[in-house]
């Protein structure tokens, strides 16, 4: 029995005007970088955030990199990420010579918890990054007064939960 989980064709076949035109276009202006088109997805992104700021980036792994960067962490230093993950999120972590330190899901939300967060906790720690999976938020609360009580930082990973709401 073959089993189909996505037809990624045939939803693209329901959009096929508008993805093909919107292509055609930013090839047509060569506008592949902060073109037009990615300044009005920030722009309506911004909106639909209701956030003052956003940096758009070519990627995931870009964010999360740059985020990173942003912190002044030193080679050797841990960053807590959850063993459940896209790839990128360790990857980062590596390339910049800091540790990945892998922590445990729970299970019925596959997000990270504080618990899990204190059995990791080291002298070395000096970031976490939570990731919101599934359209559904971490329990940010605890994580941030977690964070706060052992004065690290917290780089929030939302790639998969873009207009989630945290309650």
């Amino acid at each position: 029995m073959k089993l189909q989980m996505v037809d990624l064709h045939g939803q693209y076949l329901n959009i096929k005007p508008e993805v093909d035109a919107g292509i055609r276009q930013v090839i047509e202006t060569s506008a592949f970088i902060n073109g037009p088109q990615v300044k009005e997805f920030a722009e309506n992104l911004k909106a639909y955030m209701g956030s003052k700021y956003v940096i758009t980036c070519g990627n995931g792994t870009d964010a999360l990199q740059i985020a990173l960067m942003a912190l002044d962490l030193k080679p050797g230093d841990e960053v807590i990420v959850p063993a459940f993950t896209y790839v990128a999120s360790a990857e980062v972590i590596g390339l910049l010579g800091l540790i990945p330190v892998m922590v445990d899901v729970d299970y019925a939300t596959f997000n990270v918890t504080v618990s899990n967060l204190e059995k990791a906790l080291s002298p070395k720690t000096k970031a976490i990054i939570p990731v919101h999976l599934f359209g559904q938020s971490c329990d940010m609360e605890p994580i941030m007064q977690f964070a706060k009580q052992h004065g690290i930082y917290v780089i929030e990973d939302n790639a998969q939960a873009i207009g989630a709401v945290y309650t």
